[in-house]
Parts: structure tokens; C-alpha cells; sequence
């Protein structure tokens, strides 16, 4: 019996001791640094004398870009420069509905400008989707993002703005981050665009489904490039889409036809002369889908180059731009240029022609 209780009076011993060194190991040590969120928890259960004598070499996560947190002022700025209508180098590129490849398109658009040796840049102004820079593959290269401009009093350097954008492909980018939870007030855009568009031979904004363009005139007075895809479904959002456009008084658009990406092969297309037909407009084009294109943009690489089936299109389109902005480089006798608009298919339908300035106009 007192060999079975020695026995048992050890086992508890050791237990306890066990159970002691536990509770120590559980236990922080004091000499442990702590991060910053824990230091006021740590003064509530330390004595005042051993929590000022802990070291803190805690290193915070970078912080988001400071557009994240700057403080806006929601009203216009009591100044705003006067809406100059003789910015003519805008071109505005909106689409019925979102994932039809107008992104893509403006990117590739400017690319070719570019190659021709037009200074040119590319925005981003579609603040519900954005992600230019993924698109293209330059999100980790320095440079502004549209959430961290800033125009308090409706206007920016033009220069300074140019030279602070990511170069891509020989074009400097704006795009637009909807993760930041910082969206851009209108004047800001607005300042934006002018800016560039005083710098730059030419501009191209990828707007999405033209949220923006009834509020700032320079998208609303810019030249209009809609694009559809050929489909029965997207061609009724087309036409939809081009009364939202004559309802916020822009000019007629022109229009250019993108095949639906993943269609069954001979369903789901429809071709150029039946959207014409629908639209009662020219269409341009087809842009065909690349499967090379696309892996490459889902993946991250970016726009490496453009396509064979979007060669045509794109440098025709090319082409219409050219004479908008620099009229003067195919002199004034060839009229086989003039009174053209994107659509190379003479006067847009609200009446729109070239001027002999080479301005964009609708008419107005």
C-alpha cells in the first residue's frame, strides 16, 4: 500500500510540474516585440513599467497608394476652365455592353498610332471595371493611376501629367484601379483629359459602356466609336446603346463589328452586311478573336501583338484617325479623304464633316 501510494504521490508530482511548464510555455515572453495592434492590449494585462520597456520592432505593412485615403471635396472647384471645343484629337470608344473587346481594341488602335509615330495616350475612364494595366500587362510598372490624380482647381500641367504615365508599347497609360475605393470626381477627369489631349496628338479613352460621357463634355464633344458584337443579341444592344449616345446629343458614331468570342463554328455569327442592314450604318470590320490573344490576356502577358484577323481593321481604323487629327499630312486637294468619317462611309448621319482645320465635328 505504501509502495502503491509513493507511486501515486510521484505521478501527481510530475503531472503538476508538467502542467506547470505548460502554462509558462503558453505563457508570451515579456521580451518579445509585439505588433502595434497588440500594444494596447498588452499595457491592459502588463504592469505600466514592463510594457513601456518592451521593444517595438514591428514593421507595419506598406500602406495603399494615399489616393486610397485622400479626402475629396465634393464640390466642383469654383473655377473650371471653359470647355474648348477645338480639342478634335479625342476619340471616345464605348460599347453596348461589357466584355465585348473594346478594351482590347483601343489598346491595339493606339499601338498602331503609335508605330506611326503619333505622340499618343491611352485612358481608362471606365470606373466600374477598369484594370487597364492588368490587361495589358504593365500593373507592376511605375507610374499614375487615374485614382491618384488630382485637380484641385480643374486643371493639370499637361507635360508633367504625360511623363508620369506607364509607358506601353511607345503609348503612356492612364488606367484605372476599382480596388482602390477612390473613385475620380468628374472635374478630375475632365482635367485629365485636357491635359493629354493638349500634349498628345491624339487620345484615345476607353470609356466601357460610356457611364462618364453625358457629364464631361470633352467625351461627349469627342469623336464617337462604338463597337458591337456581331451578334443578334449585341447588335440589339448596339442600337440601344447608339440612342443612349443621341440622347446625351454626341455625334453619330461609328461603328466597328468584333466576332463573339467562343461561338460554335458557322452559329452565332452575324456578318457585316447584316448589321449594316439592322444598324443603318457602316459597319467596319470584322475584328476576329484570337485564341492567342486571349490566353495571352487571361493570363497576364499582356497584348503582344496584334493579330492577323485584326491587321485590316485595325490599321483602316488607323488610318481614320490619322486624317482627323493630321489632315494637313494628305493636303487639302484629295478630297477622297474628306467629309469621312471613322466608318469611311461618307457623312456621319447627323450631319457631321470634317472640317478644313481638320476638326472633328458633328455639325453643331
Amino acid at each position: 500500500m505504501n509502495s502503491n501510494s509513493n507511486i501515486s504521490s510521484r505521478s501527481h508530482a510530475m503531472q503538476r510540474s508538467r502542467d506547470s511548464r505548460a502554462a509558462v510555455s503558453l505563457a508570451p515572453p515579456l521580451d518579445v516585440p509585439l505588433p502595434d495592434d497588440d500594444c494596447a492590449a498588452a499595457r491592459a494585462i502588463r504592469p505600466p513599467d514592463i510594457a513601456a520597456a518592451v521593444p517595438r520592432y514591428y514593421t507595419p505593412p506598406p500602406q495603399p497608394a494615399t489616393s486610397g485615403k485622400r479626402k475629396r471635396s465634393k464640390a466642383a472647384p469654383e473655377i473650371l476652365p471653359a470647355t474648348d471645343t477645338a480639342l478634335h484629337n479625342i476619340v471616345t470608344m464605348t460599347a453596348g455592353h461589357a466584355g465585348v473587346g473594346s478594351s482590347v481594341l483601343a489598346a491595339m488602335l493606339s499601338w498602331e498610332l503609335a508605330n506611326r509615330g503619333l505622340r499618343c495616350a491611352l485612358v481608362d475612364v471606365d470606373f466600374t471595371s477598369g484594370c487597364l494595366d492588368l490587361l495589358l500587362g504593365v500593373e507592376r510598372e511605375p507610374g499614375l493611376r487615374f485614382n491618384e490624380i488630382e485637380a484641385p482647381l480643374g486643371q493639370i500641367e499637361g507635360e508633367a501629367l504625360h511623363y508620369e504615365l506607364t509607358a506601353w508599347e511607345g503609348v503612356r497609360v492612364l488606367p484605372y484601379h476599382p480596388w482602390d475605393g477612390q473613385t475620380p470626381e468628374w472635374w478630375e477627369v475632365q482635367a485629365a483629359l485636357r491635359a493629354l489631349a493638349q500634349t498628345n496628338d491624339v487620345v484615345i479613352v476607353d470609356a466601357g459602356q460610356g457611364e462618364l460621357v453625358e457629364a464631361i463634355p470633352e467625351l461627349r464633344d469627342a469623336a464617337q466609336l462604338m463597337v458591337v458584337e456581331l451578334s443578334v443579341l449585341g447588335l440589339a444592344r448596339a442600337k440601344a446603346h447608339r440612342n443612349r449616345l443621341a440622347a446625351w446629343k454626341c455625334a453619330a458614331p461609328d461603328v466597328v463589328g468584333i466576332e463573339p468570342r467562343g461561338a460554335p463554328r458557322g452559329r452565332g455569327n452575324v456578318g457585316i452586311g447584316e448589321a449594316e442592314d439592322y444598324l443603318a450604318a457602316a459597319v467596319l470590320g470584322p475584328v476576329r478573336p484570337s485564341v492567342t490573344l486571349c490566353g495571352d490576356v487571361l493570363e497576364g502577358l499582356g497584348i503582344r501583338s496584334v493579330p492577323k484577323g485584326s491587321r485590316k481593321t485595325v490599321d483602316s481604323l488607323a488610318d481614320l484617325v490619322e486624317r482627323a487629327v493630321h489632315p494637313r499630312s494628305r493636303g487639302r486637294g484629295n478630297d477622297a479623304g474628306r467629309g469621312r468619317g471613322l466608318n469611311g462611309n461618307g457623312a456621319r448621319e447627323s450631319g457631321g464633316a470634317w472640317e478644313d482645320e481638320g476638326a472633328w465635328s458633328d455639325g453643331r
